[in-house]
Order: C-alpha cells, then sequence, then structure tokens
C-alpha cells in the first residue's frame, strides 16, 4: 500500500497535469482527487497498534486498604518485579490491581524488564470488594492483556464464609477481601467471578480453603489453591511462585508447596502452614457424598475430638471435613465413597505440625485439606451463625440433613 508521502506525491503530479492537460475532465479528476483524500485519511489514522494476544495472562488482585496494605502490599509487587526480571513470564503477561492502604486503586503491568508500569487509574471512592469494580477489572485485563487463558491471585484478609461487615452491594457477609469499612460477600465473589473462566484461582489470604466457599465459587476456576487455616502476612513467595504460574500448564501444586516449603522450614511459632489445590471438577461428587453421608446421620459423637483449623477467635468455626465425615459414619461403602471422591478433589494438601500463628496453638494431627463448620443443635432447633443459611453447601447438602 502506498504510503502518505507516496500519496501526496500521486496528488501532487495529478494537480500538474490537469492545468497541463484540457481534455482530462472534470468528473474523472474529481474522482481521483476524493480517492486520492480518502486514502490519506486512512493512512493518517489511529496508527495504535490492537493489543496482542498472548497465551496466558495473570492478574493479582490486591485489596490493600487495610493492615496488610502497610508494606506487605510493597513486598509481593517487589518479589513479583524480581521474578519477572529473571525471566518468569515465558511470554505471558502480569498485571497488578492495587488498591493501598488510601485505597487509591490503579492497574497495573509488571513488564519484562521487571518493572511496574501503571495503566490505568481508577475513580476515587472505588471500592475493591464490590462487584462492580471487579467486573471493570476483568474487563479492562481482557481489553489490556488479551490471551488464549487466563489465572487470578486475590490478596488481602479473608475469613472464609464467617459473616463479617458489608459490601457496597449487601450490609451483611461472608468475607473475602477488606476494602475501609467494607468486605465482600462470598456469594458476591462468586457473582463477580461468573462467567469469566480463569484457568486458576489462587487465595493469597486466610481461611478460604472451606468447603462453604469453594462450593460457592465452584464454576470460576477448575483449579483452586487455598489453605484451610490462617496465612502468615508475607504470604505466597511471589519471587518462586510466579515462574509456576506460567508454565505451560500453570505448576499450581508445585506454587502451594513453595509456599509451605517456605513456612515449614522456618521454627517456633513462625512454622505454621496449610496449603492445598483444589480439582474444582470433582467438588460435586464430594458434595453428593457427605450428604448422603449426613441423611443418614449429622450428629457426631460427642467423645469425637474434631480436628481445628481455626486459633484465637476463629476456633469452633472451621474444622476438618473429612475428620467430621469419620465421625459420623462406619459405614464403608459410604466412607468408600466419600474417600475416593476427596481423593480426586483434593489433589495436592501439607500441613506444619501446628498452628501458633495465633495463640493458643492447635495442633494439626487430623488435616486432609479443606475445612467445613459443623451445624450445631439445640433441642430440635438447628442453630446457624450469622448468614450460614444463605450459603449453597447449606442448601445443597447440609439443610436435608436437618429437615429442610
Amino acid at each position: 500500500m502506498l504510503d502518505t508521502v507516496d500519496i501526496r506525491l500521486c496528488l501532487e503530479y495529478f494537480m500538474i497535469y490537469n492545468k497541463k492537460n484540457c481534455y482530462l475532465c472534470t468528473v474523472m479528476r474529481h474522482y481521483i482527487i476524493t480517492l486520492l483524500f480518502a486514502l490519506i485519511m486512512a493512512s493518517c489514522g489511529d496508527d495504535e497498534p490492537e493489543a496482542v494476544k498472548v497465551s496466558r495472562t495473570v492478574l493479582v488482585y490486591i485489596a490493600g486498604n487495610n493492615s496488610l496494605g502497610s508494606g506487605w502490599d510493597e513486598k509481593d509487587i517487589s518479589e513479583m518485579e524480581s521474578a519477572v526480571a529473571a525471566g518468569a513470564l515465558n511470554g505471558g503477561r502480569l498485571l497488578v490491581y492495587h488498591a493501598d492502604i488510601k485505597g487509591n486503586p490503579v492497574l497495573c503491568e509488571i513488564t519484562e524488564d521487571g518493572g511496574l508500569e501503571a495503566i490505568k487509574e481508577y475513580k476515587s471512592g472505588l471500592s475493591s470488594v464490590s462487584i462492580a469494580a471487579m467486573k471493570e477489572v476483568f474487563d479492562d485485563m481482557h481489553a489490556i492483556a488479551p490471551a488464549d487463558d487466563y489465572g487470578l491471585v486475590l490478596w488481602s484478609h479473608a475469613s472464609g464464609w464467617i459473616d463479617y461487615g458489608r459490601t457496597p452491594e449487601h450490609k451483611v457477609s461472608k468475607s473475602w477481601g477488606i476494602d475501609g469499612t467494607y468486605q465482600m460477600t462470598i456469594p458476591d465473589l462468586g457473582r463477580a467471578l461468573q462467567g469469566e473462566e480463569f484457568s486458576f484461582i489462587y487465595f493469597d489470604c486466610c481461611f478460604m480453603g472451606n468447603i462453604e466457599s469453594l462450593y460457592e465459587i465452584r464454576d470460576a476456576a477448575p483449579y483452586i489453591v487455598a489453605s484451610p487455616a490462617e496465612t502468615p502476612l508475607d504470604g505466597m513467595p511471589y519471587d518462586m511462585n510466579v515462574k509456576c504460574f506460567f508454565e505451560k500448564t500453570p505448576d499450581l501444586v508445585k506454587a502451594a508447596k513453595n509456599t509451605f516449603d517456605s513456612y515449614d522450614a522456618l521454627s517456633g511459632r513462625s512454622r505454621s502452614s496449610t496449603m492445598a489445590v483444589y480439582d474444582m471438577r470433582y467438588i460435586g461428587e464430594v458434595a453428593s457424598a457427605v450428604r448422603e453421608i449426613m441423611l443418614h446421620n449429622a450428629h457426631p459423637s460427642e467423645w469425637y475430638e474434631q480436628q481445628q483449623y481455626g486459633t484465637s477467635g476463629f476456633r469452633d468455626l472451621f474444622f476438618d471435613l473429612t475428620h467430621y465425615v469419620r465421625s459420623l459414619t462406619s459405614d464403608s461403602s459410604m466412607l468408600a465413597d466419600y474417600d475416593a471422591a476427596m481423593a480426586r478433589f483434593v489433589i495436592y494438601n501439607e500441613n506444619t505440625p501446628q498452628m501458633a500463628l495465633s495463640l493458643p496453638a492447635i495442633d494439626l494431627n487430623n488435616c486432609h485439606g479443606v475445612s467445613c463448620y459443623i451445624v450445631d443443635t439445640e433441642g430440635d432447633s438447628v442453630v446457624l451463625p450469622g448468614n450460614y443459611g444463605d450459603l449453597q453447601w447449606w442448601g445443597d447438602v447440609v439443610s436435608p440433613a436437618f429437615g429442610f
């Protein structure tokens, strides 16, 4: 195609030719000049290239308007920069949505040289734990860094299914993420993730390895990495894990193991970690097996000491699901179905001997990688904490055992 200079030279030639040659009709001259001007305008148009599609884009979504935004966010971003500078991207792109402790939200990219480049600043007052905000960031991710598939890291505080605070959409919540006075409900997180089709989600936060939350977002990604207990303030080692996310097939077991090993190598109270990887294709089988067992018996023996995951104020809220199920029945056939489903569902699970990040410490003797809440009864009445009854796990699995 002619470039702009060539077109302008042609136009000048025809203008001069027309002055010297009267036999060129006015109509023909008009069409030629019109065509040449159209070519010039096309050549002078918006030359900004379309975003090139890559194999994978990973978004780290940092809701840091809370105590973690006092430096833990910057530390992790620095680790990401080091990993990328060392060649971790493998042809992909790493985006970071960062709302700092003052709530200033910005979407950045960590470029191949390890630099942090701001792409978009969001309006003041945008709550990072609102459905609208998360959806807007996801839309921007697709537009700015199109890819064959996408991975997501969710970074913040979290308390699983526990009823805390409120979001801009709802005044009561089970929470992932803290943004000032707001926290995101687990059902709202499910709504925000609906239709996004991430290839994996890594929860770099506490208590998201609970069956209630996992079941609520079961269609959000085929693989999820999370801890059923507390996670240390340092979070995952991004300098090691970013590379895992950009392998041809994301090496999520390696990423989870990197995180676990980094804490298992410590001593004292700092040696506290549980990590698991879930193949979400099989969570429905787990739900069916648990429902079948609970329909036969939903009340564990009083002498059975359940495995806790929560310390301090989180005690009696997170229990090991498998340990609980085994307290309900000795039926070998039902337990075999359950164990088979869990073996497919939990593809990686490790824990340190204790969880001592908060005191009193608890022993981790019977951990199988996913927690649950044990519904209590008083006489003929079922006692549900907060808005536990709003969760799909309650409606689909637990409530039938109590006659609902």
